[in-house]
């Protein structure tokens, strides 16, 4: 590399950062030595950048500085063309006409050689969001970006419709689906609502009475931290004594899309402290230290003192007994509906509805006579015929088996895998209105609010 594109690549790198970077970070980056570094700054400050700061205390670019622009390379036109293919595919009409504006003005003024970059075809964007919306995305940003209240006409996920005044603080794109964060009036606090179920929408003329600025670092501060159990997950505090289950560390490994979901249950259930860790898919799930925690690179897991389960079905009927005040378990001499049905979810329930879900199911005899549970409707009418007039699956009170089968049948009857047969929408009814699996329910959104954003 020739030293004045080195400067030229100084002089961006100190753009991208709005506060003090150190030199030997500014120094890794460009592959340098410090002393090089100095000199490079120091050139530049010749030329008139006007770099505020010193060696040992890092350097910030003041704005106004021009120079020559950099020509694109080759992977950042496709980076511009790729994030341009998907604001068009997954915005609104507006912002996808932006971008194809944006990228043709780009390609009036770049070489030949770049211009064919743009138009190649290798990077395409996939199908994702498709799901229809009542209230287009542009009503939504014309809120954020003029500091609007909104009217909205909400509908949550079990049906039940509501109306709100709301102060938008961020609209977040994520891959299945759009959030629009903002301060709920009706509730009192920031809530976050999927636009996807926004039935009607208005621009109210009046603003909120702080600006959004304020309100957005307000709203990062309810967001969790991928470790935090003291403030946000309530708890008993542990007995004073030395030798109970609640006097080791446990620590949740999950991620908030996930089964994980089922363990966070059981663990508000039992009511005792615990921390919790996020793991990445692809990055952290497979990452060596994790990999010595579960070999499969996958959660749920924890880790109670010196102990490590793995394996949704293994975890809550561990923490049961481990945590027998919960009474989460029947005693030992009445456990046959128990452990019946908690392992039944786990080796017939899940397989069948996980493979009924991705449109396979074993339909000859040969092939249900290989697999453990035959056919998905032999699951199905068999769990209907467990659950039907009951309460709980497992005797007359509630146990570690209704948080395995009610996590499943709930979650597989609210994305349709499953039909929502009346014994299973009354089963589950009462158990997900418990104050344990709201707990869990509302910290899990927080935390996967929380989890999106830090990471994006």
């Amino acid at each position: 590399m020739s030293r004045t594109d080195r400067l030229f690549g100084l002089l961006q790198s100190l753009r991208r950062h709005r506060r003090p970077v150190s030199g030997a970070d500014l120094a890794a980056e460009a592959g340098i030595s410090l002393r090089t570094l100095y000199r490079d700054v120091a050139t530049l400050q010749g030329l008139g950048a006007e770099i505020d700061g010193e060696p040992g205390l890092g350097y910030v670019l003041k704005p106004g500085f021009l120079m020559p622009p950099l020509m694109f390379s080759d992977e950042e036109i496709q980076a511009l063309a790729l994030g341009a293919r998907w604001v068009a595919r997954r915005t609104d009409a507006d912002l996808a006409r932006a971008a194809r504006n944006a990228m043709a003005k780009i390609a009036s003024v770049v070489p030949p050689d770049l211009h064919r970059k743009l138009d190649d075809d290798a990077l395409i964007i996939g199908p994702g969001w498709e799901k229809p919306q009542a209230v287009g995305l542009d009503t939504l940003r014309q809120a954020l970006n003029h500091e609007r209240k909104l009217a909205l006409s909400y509908r949550d996920e079990k049906g039940v419709r509501t109306e709100r005044v709301v102060w938008p603080v961020v609209l977040g794109f994520f891959e299945t689906t759009r959030v629009l964060a903002a301060w709920c009036e009706l509730r009192g606090g920031f809530r976050h609502f999927r636009t996807d179920r926004i039935e009607a929408a208005e621009l109210l003329s009046y603003r909120p009475p702080r600006p959004r600025r304020s309100l957005m670092a307000e709203w990062r501060k309810t967001m969790l931290t991928e470790t935090d159990s003291s403030r946000a997950y309530k708890s008993s505090p542990p007995k004073p004594r030395t030798e109970t289950p609640m006097s080791k560390d446990l620590i949740f490994y999950t991620h908030p899309q996930s089964r994980g979901n089922i363990v966070h249950w059981m663990l508000e259930e039992i009511g005792g402290p615990y921390r919790i860790e996020v793991k990445e898919y692809g990055t952290t799930m497979k990452a060596p230290d994790y990999l010595a925690i579960n070999p499969m690179g996958k959660v749920p897991a924890i880790r109670h003192g010196d102990t490590v389960v793995t394996e949704s079905a293994a975890i809550v009927a561990y923490l049961a007994d481990a945590f027998p005040e919960a009474g989460l378990a029947p005693p030992l001499a009445e456990r046959g509906e128990y452990y019946r049905w908690l392992f039944f979810t786990a080796g017939c329930g899940e397989p069948a509805i996980s493979n009924h879900s991705v449109g396979w199911d074993p339909t000859t005899p040969d092939l249900q006579g290989r697999f453990g549970y035959g056919s998905f409707p032999l699951v199905m009418d068999t769990l209907s015929q467990a659950v039907r007039g009951k309460r709980f699956v497992a005797g007359d009170r509630f146990s570690a088996a209704d948080v395995y089968l009610g996590s499943l049948l709930h979650w597989a009857m609210r994305f349709g895998i499953i039909d929502r047969r009346p014994e299973f929408e009354t089963y589950c009814e009462g158990l997900i209105s418990r104050p344990a699996a709201l707990r869990a329910r509302e910290q899990a959104e927080k935390l996967a609010s929380q989890h999106a954003w830090t990471t994006s």
